[in-house]
């Protein structure tokens, strides 16, 4: 008797030491994203609501920094702002459009394009995918060569002009060209993330049960119906979180930018291009946009888009 308890108990210590390891190892596997997560979301966010509320100066005596809390002083500024460049919406809502409706809607067709098995299915595949293999930055220097030093060059050699007659009358490339900057922009994103949308469009089609697509062949079903019936309201689900997530970067998305021209290009600005450029320039005490201001602007934002996107 004496023996058996005491095995039980050896069991049960074995069993203790084994789950204390476990949890050990649990709480290093999940220490450092919490503690990533605390601080880059959930003290960012609340110090940015605070800061909204808040004008800093220097002390008199220049030994520190002091704030004041100025109610909506700050909303006032940005309401200010987001007025005079009330423009930026129309290059925000552009790009929404192209790379979030019309770009998702061709991104399915391609998919079930390739989902099929058409020809050439496999090169498309991989072309598409392309933008996201190279680095940015150098598939940024590579279409910026397109858009401007190669369509230079096709121009002159057509039109047989000289360098002179043809810089006249044609000017510079897309990407230099006022009219035709944005359009050249546009075109890049919609390329650049065409391939991810493919990619993963292709993915949840290839997970359909072949059974429910042969019943439809047999039933007479033929491409067309095949997609409309089938495989779309399939897909549904993911093709609602791309559009979703689409959706609620309209504030925030760039157009690429700040890697094409830095913090120049404010003349094609979007507003996510805005707030990321005042963000790097701006400080607690700019003469432009400070902090703060900037804190009352993304607020104002959100507060619009929160109830949309939930919705």
């Amino acid at each position: 008797m004496n023996v058996e308890t005491k095995g039980n108990e050896s069991i049960t210590r074995r069993f203790s030491q084994r789950k204390i390891k476990r949890i050990l190892f649990f709480a290093c596997l999940v220490a450092v994203p919490i503690l990533q997560f605390s601080v880059f979301y959930i003290y960012v966010n609340i110090n940015s609501f605070l800061l909204a509320f808040q004008k800093w100066d220097y002390v008199k005596d220049g030994l520190g920094l002091r704030y004041e809390w100025v109610k909506f002083e700050n909303f006032k500024a940005a309401w200010a702002l987001i007025k005079d460049r009330f423009w930026m919406f129309g290059n925000s809502g552009k790009l929404f459009i192209w790379t979030t409706i019309i770009g998702l809607t061709l991104a399915v067709l391609f998919s079930y394009y390739i989902y099929k098995k058409y020809p050439m299915a496999g090169l498309f595949r991989v072309v598409l995918f392309i933008p996201k293999i190279m680095s940015g930055v150098v598939f940024v220097l590579l279409y910026r060569y397109l858009a401007n030093d190669v369509y230079q060059y096709l121009v002159n050699v057509f039109e047989h002009n000289s360098i002179e007659d043809w810089t006249w009358k044609y000017g510079i490339g897309f990407l230099d060209r006022p009219e035709t900057k944005v359009g050249a922009l546009i075109f890049f994103s919609l390329w650049v993330g065409f391939g991810v949308n493919v990619l993963m469009f292709t993915g949840t089609m290839s997970g359909i049960d072949e059974s429910i697509v042969e019943s439809a062949q047999l039933d007479g079903a033929n491409t067309v119906q095949e997609f409309i019936y089938i495989t779309f309201p399939l897909i549904w689900p993911t093709f609602v979180s791309f559009f979703v997530i689409c959706f609620s970067g309209i504030f925030t998305d760039q157009m690429h930018l700040h890697t094409f021209f830095g913090n120049q290009s404010e003349d094609v600005a979007t507003f996510g291009y805005y707030l990321y450029v005042k963000s790097k320039t701006s400080d607690l005490f700019s003469t432009e946009v400070t902090f703060p201001v900037l804190s009352a602007m993304g607020l104002m934002l959100t507060s619009v888009m929160l109830p949309c996107v939930l919705t």
